[in-house]
């Protein structure tokens, strides 16, 4: 999301740098494709020391930013940190991309991130959040909810686009299984947040219904997990196929019949389902952060762990037949095309800045 949203944004008004808080992985290609520059704090499992903030207060010294924005909890903090120690008066914004059902099931460190952001958040100029309900749940913990901005991501859709017939021949191909078989997928990491396995169990009942179906599971960790040792218990581990972690996402999107996410909890918007919807293929969705909002009247929404409603809602796009589950999709397409577009999402920050640039929101209160 942030080498598109870099891309997008473009130089021309704009000159980026991005800080990573620890060794920049692979996305440091990307980043700096777009046209910024990339810094490091090296950080050891994203763990401030006293070191670390001497980097980050030197790289903000040379670098003199007019505004900061802070990133996911961990790059929240160290923004106001860097303008803090730093002495800068540049507008700080924040933005949080998680939903928070029960912070008791986050990670103790992230918990203890979460509650000190909560103690930090009227220092931020704005805090953008990617789904209403995420900026709720997190107002319920003490985010000031002066400083509320949602702004939902946003897909490119010119990478996104749909391929029929040619996407789905390919991938059946790939996971050598007859052409004509229904693929049902769920593009994302396995984290138990996600709850794939009742994904999984949801297949079990359609399969022994006759359905023919093959789903498949795309991200990282997927390989010998919880999936297939699920799938494995369930006997149909011959209909289901993992991937791991892929850059070929747009090319494996428009291949799908249907995608589907079983998320329990830590969704706010979802990617994955926007970009299958705007690759023309409709979707079924957990009722988890603003991911009802996303699919609309263009898929299914059910109740979060819940295999049974998970079937049925899999069985009402089954039985549409391929021909109407098309119309469906490209009715997904055009909802994603007006509504949450990649250019949207951006101007959306652009205004944001011009409005701090510009003084019109609520100063933060200072350290």
């Amino acid at each position: 999301m942030l080498a598109r949203f870099l891309r997008c944004l473009g130089q021309d008004n704009y000159r980026a740098a991005v800080l990573s808080l620890m060794t920049p992985g692979p996305l440091e290609v990307h980043v700096a494709a777009a046209g910024a520059s990339v810094h490091s704090l090296s950080m050891r499992q994203g763990r401030f020391s006293l070191s670390s903030v001497r980097s980050l207060n030197r790289i903000f010294q040379k670098i003199k930013p007019e505004l900061v924005h802070g990133w996911m909890y961990h790059g929240n903090i160290a923004a106001s940190i860097g303008c803090r120690i730093g002495h800068l008066n540049a507008p700080i914004i924040w933005s949080v991309h998680h939903s928070l059902y029960d912070i008791a099931v986050e990670k103790p460190l992230t918990q203890k991130l979460i509650r000190l952001s909560a103690r930090l958040s009227n220092q931020a100029s704005a805090i953008t959040y990617s789904s209403y309900v995420a900026a709720k749940q997190h107002e319920a913990v003490g985010f000031d909810p002066r400083h509320r901005v949602v702004i939902h991501n946003g897909i490119d859709c010119e990478e996104f686009q749909p391929a029929f017939p040619g996407a789905k021949l390919a991938l059946a191909q790939r996971l050598r299984i007859p052409d004509q078989r229904v693929i049902i997928g769920s593009i994302g990491r396995f984290h138990p947040m996600k709850d794939q396995a009742t994904l999984v169990q949801a297949f079990a009942q359609l399969l022994a219904e006759g359905y023919d179906i093959h789903g498949l599971f795309v991200g990282a960790g997927h390989e010998d997990g919880v999936v297939i040792k699920t799938a494995q218990q369930l006997g149909i581990d011959d209909r289901i196929s993992t991937l791991g972690a892929s850059d070929d996402i747009p090319a494996i999107a428009p291949g799908l019949d249907i995608h589907a996410i079983s998320s329990a909890w830590g969704e706010t918007f979802s990617m994955a389902t926007a970009e299958a919807m705007a690759s023309g293929v409709p979707s079924l969705v957990t009722d988890v952060g603003d991911c009802a909002l996303v699919v609309g009247d263009t898929g299914e929404v059910v109740a979060r762990r819940d295999p049974k409603a998970l079937a049925a809602a899999l069985r009402r796009l089954l039985d549409l037949g391929r021909d109407a589950r098309r119309q469906l999709g490209a009715r997904a397409r055009r909802r994603i095309v007006e509504n949450f577009s990649l250019q949207r999402y951006v101007d959306s920050h652009v205004a944001l800045y011009q409005k701090l640039h510009e003084g019109r929101l609520l100063k933060p209160k200072q350290m």
